[in-house]
């Protein structure tokens, strides 16, 4: 899972150079006092509704023709969101918190294998910690 623990690096140590390109961004999840909060879908319509518009945006911004490294038709890439969408505040988090968050995320073409290895991992990290709806936690990235 290298390729997903270095779009999150990149994205918590350099967010200007990520896609989609924003001056002055500044992605949250690195640090205590700038967390991330989980998002449950199953926690309400709202959430639901939320959870769907991340994925939503990430997809619309994935197929951009502006997006780098997109894939071939027989390339196995999945386009890696952080923060993830199972966050408040994911790619949509514009649409809820208002405009300063546009384009307030990072995406990135990686391999499919590892990013849903990821995905699993993840789940199960919530679902071991009890990481509940809108808990904050960060995320550390290590050698």
């Amino acid at each position: 899972m290298a390729a997903v623990a270095d779009h999150v690096g990149d994205a918590l140590e350099n967010p200007g150079s990520t896609f989609p390109t924003k001056s002055g961004k500044n992605l949250p999840g690195g640090e205590a006092l700038h967390p991330m909060h989980r998002l449950v879908p199953g926690a309400g319509a709202l959430e639901s509704i939320r959870y769907d518009a991340n994925r939503s945006t990430v997809t619309s911004t994935c197929n951009s023709p502006a997006m780098p490294g997109r894939p071939g038709p027989d390339d196995e890439l999945d386009c890696d969101e952080f923060p993830m969408a199972s966050t408040y505040e994911g790619a949509a988090r514009k649409d809820y918190e208002g405009a300063q968050y546009t384009d307030e995320f990072s995406v990135r073409y990686i391999d499919r294998v590892e990013n849903q290895e990821a995905g699993r991992r993840l789940g199960a990290w919530y679902d071991n910690d009890r990481i509940l709806n809108n808990d904050a936690f960060i995320l550390v990235i290590g050698d």
